[in-house]
């Protein structure tokens, strides 16, 4: 399933049953091709009792020495709750100098649930939308992943989605706008995403992923050059998984928010899994290493993995 600027990815509901647990624990597997630049994880959670609130025009804006979330929002007449929802995976009390934060518009942010979104990009750069799987939780939830490939030859920021869920007559019944795992994929890489619907439309029959933004930027002035040096997957038992490795900061500058990002996959290139671990405290010095081991557990038999890694100047 593919979806480049102006195409959707659609599909019948086949493949909601949801998939077998995994079996015996295997050996080491052969991973993907390593992402090397990335950014924040965020998993999207909906409830699809709630209609979702009206998309804000942004304000980019670069934290500035001594700042904290309270003066930024108090500068634009939005709250700081508004802020954190416009910035999938920020946490409040370790924004840094020279962190560019999204800042939704007051209008939107007062008298609305706003939903911290961007609006769509007029057009957005070219990206590849693979691995879709969608399947019913234990729980009667239900449950999307996939992954963006981003074909070059820039790396691109604010990678948007929409997933939307239909019935039988074609009547749009929920949709959801999101942001991929990654903050920044680098060009030839991949980000996951994650779309939970925690009360799905029972007559529901097929969903459609569809690209809504993509900006090319250079990612080289926001991210110090990091590299996977060594990596291993292996199953624990019928449910989990680990994959472990090293990194190195080959820049000349130190790296902040380290972190690495797994994303695992079944035997027909679906993406099962992913989680985001930041690397120590996140603060990895020029030249330096650090290993890393990363447990999850996902919805099938683990046949392939992918890591990313990311550093921020």
């Amino acid at each position: 399933m593919v979806a480049c600027s102006n195409q959707a990815v659609t599909a019948t509901p086949a493949i909601l049953i949801a998939t077998a647990p995994l079996p015996t624990p295997r050996p080491t597997l052969t991973p993907r091709p390593t992402a090397t630049i990335s950014g924040a994880a965020n998993s999207v959670v909906v409830n699809t009792q709630r209609d979702p609130g009206p998309t804000p025009t942004p304000i980019f804006y670069t934290v500035q020495d001594g700042e904290t979330l309270i003066p930024i929002a108090n500068r634009f007449g939005v709250s700081v709750a508004d802020i954190i929802v416009a910035n999938p995976g920020l946490e409040p009390g370790r924004i840094q100098v020279g962190q560019r934060l999204v800042v939704p518009s007051a209008g939107a942010s007062r008298g609305s649930s706003s939903s911290g979104q961007l609006l769509p990009s007029p057009t957005p750069a070219p990206y590849t939308t693979r691995g879709v799987n969608v399947y019913r939780t234990a729980a009667g939830s239900l449950e999307c992943l996939g992954e963006v490939f981003n074909p070059g030859p820039s790396a691109l920021n604010n990678v948007q989605l929409q997933i939307s869920l239909f019935d039988d007559g074609n009547k749009v019944l929920t949709s959801s706008i999101f942001f991929v795992a990654l903050d920044t994929i680098a060009p030839g890489q991949t980000s996951p995403f994650r779309v939970l619907f925690t009360d799905p439309p029972p007559n529901f029959s097929r969903f459609t992923v569809r690209p809504m933004r993509g900006e090319a930027i250079d990612a080289a002035s926001r991210f110090v050059r990091m590299e996977l040096t060594r990596k291993e997957g292996v199953a624990i038992d019928a449910t989990q998984f680990k994959i472990s490795g090293d990194v190195v900061n080959r820049d000349t500058v130190n790296a902040r928010n380290a972190r690495v990002i797994v994303t695992t996959y079944d035997d027909q290139k679906r993406v099962i899994g992913f989680r985001n671990v930041t690397l120590g405290d996140g603060n990895l010095a020029a030249n330096t290493q650090i290993g890393f081991d990363v447990t999850l557990v996902s919805s099938a038999k683990v046949a392939e993995y992918a890591v990313a890694v990311e550093g921020l100047k």
